[in-house]
């Protein structure tokens, strides 16, 4: 095997290695799935999963100033439809004095969902989402993260 075969080998085992271990709970404590969900002809929710690794958690909605980022959704990106409510998560976050930050936050420490109505106000209804948001596991925190969201509205026929 000449050098040049072995340097590539090489880089593509390196190249697998990095793509395994970002894939890693350690790595991305915190994943989402969007559920769309048609409630009317032109009326319906997106639900937003955060699916929460064992020993993390996902800080609240509100942060005190000084604090880590919030969580927020930003769906401004979106077509064709009217958001007629904020998201409202599946259940309370917990209120816990966190030693990292010195203060008392508000956390999910397990799976989460937050739900928005919409209606649909033209031919082409998709939503764009930009999720902020941060995760600590007690001892140490993931830098704030922005997920990008995008998925078209399947109206029911009628």
């Amino acid at each position: 095997m000449n050098i040049r075969k072995l340097f590539a080998a090489l880089i593509v085992l390196i190249i697998g290695a990095a793509a395994v271990c970002a894939a890693s709970p350690e790595t991305t404590p915190v994943r989402w799935r969007t559920i769309v969900k048609t409630t009317g002809p032109d009326t319906g929710t997106v639900t937003f999963k955060a699916l929460v690794a064992q020993g993390w958690h996902l800080y609240g909605l509100e942060v005190p100033e000084g604090g880590p980022k919030p969580t927020s959704f930003n769906l401004s990106g979106s077509q064709d439809i009217t958001f007629t409510g904020e998201p409202v998560p599946s259940r309370e976050p917990l209120k816990v004095n966190d030693p990292l930050f010195g203060m008392t936050l508000t956390w999910w420490d397990a799976n989460v969902e937050f739900t928005v109505p919409f209606k649909v106000t033209g031919p082409a209804p998709r939503i764009e989402c930009k999720i902020n948001y941060m995760s600590c596991d007690g001892n140490t925190c993931m830098p704030p993260k922005t997920e990008s969201i995008a998925t078209p509205v399947k109206l029911k026929q009628q």
